[in-house]
């Protein structure tokens, strides 16, 4: 199987196809961001700090969004006032991630943004998010095609394994089995 799997020859077209049908599969996004914990919400409270409700949550992501807008640094800001102490003593930086990484509408938030860009608030169970995009990035085919050839070729052999034992002549001999 494995001498069929290194020898399976899968054509250009086909690596062309599957990274079209998947190409959001090598997309990435780096960001930061702040969190605005809300009460209730699964994260602990940031000790010294007021859960809020999810009114007053909102209320203090907006304004602090226009101060970030308004000039302000957002790695400072995300250092004072985000509830995910994690990535606030980072500045809010949750490095690079893909697809699947992140709650729902943190990604797609985050996938639709340009680099740079500041989000409205985002609302999720955690609270709200500001985030910042710092980078957008899509591996192109040829970055690609080795994880793709890792993923096709194994259904190539396996392809082949079946042509195999369908071509197959199985010829029993019931000298050999006895009477």
């Amino acid at each position: 199987f494995q001498k069929l799997e290194d020898g399976a020859a899968i054509p250009d077209a086909q690596v062309q196809g599957y990274y079209d049908a998947h190409k959001t599969d090598y997309e990435t996004v780096t960001a930061r961001h702040i969190l605005i914990g809300v009460k209730g919400g699964p994260m602990p409270a940031t000790p010294g700090k007021k859960q809020l409700s999810d009114a007053a949550a909102l209320a203090k992501a907006n304004s602090i969004r226009k101060r970030i807008l308004g000039g302000d640094d957002f790695a400072k800001v995300a250092k004072k006032e985000s509830d995910d102490t994690g990535s606030g003593e980072n500045g809010g930086d949750l490095g690079t991630f893909k697809k699947g990484m992140m709650v729902p509408p943190f990604e797609a938030a985050a996938f639709s943004l340009k680099p740079g860009d500041i989000s409205e608030p985002v609302k999720s169970q955690f609270g709200y998010h500001l985030i910042q995009v710092q980078a957008h990035a899509t591996k192109t085919l040829e970055e690609a095609k080795p994880d793709i050839l890792a993923k096709l070729k194994p259904a190539a052999a396996q392809q082949a394994m079946a042509a195999m034992a369908d071509n197959a002549k199985i010829d029993l001999s019931d000298a050999y089995f006895g009477p």
